[in-house]
């Protein structure tokens, strides 16, 4: 029997790592998307995911997988993150979103990412 361990807040809010709030700059790209790279920010951060801003009316569903470049400071090169979408909240201005880290990417594993081929 596996046993997990949830955090509950003072909201009731059940999760499994504490959520940090941020305001990053980032892009974002959809291989089931337009093909292209967009913008949003990055809302919180916990230690297996990342909360998510954007806005754009594109079509993202539940499970898709993203290619992330998240930018921490102007002084170094933007993190890059495959995620996959585990949740999707439209809003009249896009959407937010959770997303669920599966691999932080150095730059030579950006040349074989899944979302490219």
């Amino acid at each position: 029997m596996e046993l997990t361990f949830l955090v509950v807040n003072e909201e009731g809010d059940r999760r499994r790592f504490k959520r940090f709030d941020t305001h990053r700059k980032a892009r974002y790209f959809l291989k089931e998307g337009s093909g292209c790279w967009k913008e949003c920010t990055i809302i919180n951060i916990s230690r297996k995911g990342l909360g998510i801003q954007c806005h754009t009316h594109e079509k993202i569903t539940v499970g898709s997988t993203m290619l992330l470049k998240v930018f921490f400071s102007a002084e170094t090169e933007a993190t890059s993150v495959i995620g996959m979408i585990r949740w999707i909240r439209k809003r009249e201005d896009g959407f937010i979103g959770g997303i669920e880290s599966i691999k932080v990417l150095d730059d030579d594993s950006l040349y074989y990412s899944p979302l490219e081929k």
